[in-house]
């Protein structure tokens, strides 16, 4: 940016720290700070060298919304092992939230550190606008595709960790591939394979509810988690929207195809786990697919 001076801040770390050897200079500027598990959402307090559990608290309980968030920040900086950023309000204030992950007492968990900025605001052309008036709408982009409207690779990976931690049962997990997409954009062209990916995306927002998450997963893969149904249940609710997917007209009498499966998660099936087996239910249907 013009006339701006990059800042090599030496607070923003790439990797696994120990907690020990931060240096707290680097943190003044912020106002609070805990140490949590994003896996089992536990909290911790770490005092004379020795770590606590917080016990009948989750790390959630601050945004007193009684549920996990839709887009955990500090998983994604766990299992990326880079600093992340967040804008969150706790009791009606606006934070700057920075998260990390650190090493203590050779356990891996995540330094969150707030800092107040309730009293900021947005320079616009015409007017300031508040920070906590658009924290809302700054949130959902973060788990929403702004291109296809379905929930972000994210977003599905945090939600599928949660039902893992949580055990609960039925959950069922559909997963969906285009056929052929390489082909259909060289052919046809990349304008062809956006529309594609658009109409499926329709198709699949037509099932989201609050315990229904279609997402896109990658270029041209989708999942769609259900929790709380069994693998009949979910394709009873899907079979409108499934049919729809059979055949996709592109150009010139050529139909795109979808390869998808479905599976029902098992009693202490870890998200991976469960994930994969799908997965490969639903490259063995693709793989006949491309032989036709």
């Amino acid at each position: 940016m013009k006339h701006l001076v990059k800042i090599e801040a030496n607070s923003d770390y790439s990797g696994i720290i120990d907690f020990n050897n931060i240096n707290i200079d680097n943190f003044l500027d912020f106002d609070y700070y805990r140490i949590v598990n994003p896996i089992t959402k536990d909290v911790f307090t770490y005092e004379n060298n020795i770590l606590r559990k917080i016990e009948n608290y989750h790390c959630y309980d601050i945004w007193d919304t009684g549920k996990c968030c839709q887009y955990c920040v500090s998983t994604d900086a766990l299992v990326s092992s880079t600093t992340r950023r967040k804008l969150e309000q706790i009791d009606g204030s606006l934070f700057l939230a920075k998260v990390f992950p650190i090493s203590i007492e050779n356990e891996v968990l995540v330094l969150e550190l707030f800092q107040n900025i309730g009293d900021s605001y947005v320079k616009t052309k015409n007017e300031n606008i508040k920070l906590s008036n658009i924290i809302g709408q700054l949130n959902d982009l973060a788990s929403v595709e702004s291109f296809s409207g379905l929930l972000t690779h994210g977003f599905m990976f945090n939600k599928l960790m949660e039902i893992s931690r949580e055990n609960k049962l039925p959950v069922s997990l559909i997963c969906m591939d285009i056929d052929k997409m390489k082909y259909i954009n060289d052919t046809f062209g990349h304008f062809y394979g956006d529309t594609l990916i658009k109409t499926i995306a329709n198709e699949l927002n037509k099932l989201k509810r609050d315990d229904i998450f279609p997402g896109r997963t990658g270029g041209d893969e989708f999942q769609i988690i259900y929790y709380g149904y069994t693998k009949q249940e979910a394709l009873k609710i899907s079979d409108n929207v499934l049919n729809n997917l059979k055949k996709i007209l592109i150009e010139d009498n050529y139909y795109a195809s979808i390869s998808w499966a479905i599976g029902e998660r098992e009693d202490g099936q870890s998200s991976k786990d469960f994930m994969n087996m799908v997965d490969k239910k639903m490259y063995k249907v693709k793989k006949v697919h491309h032989q036709s």
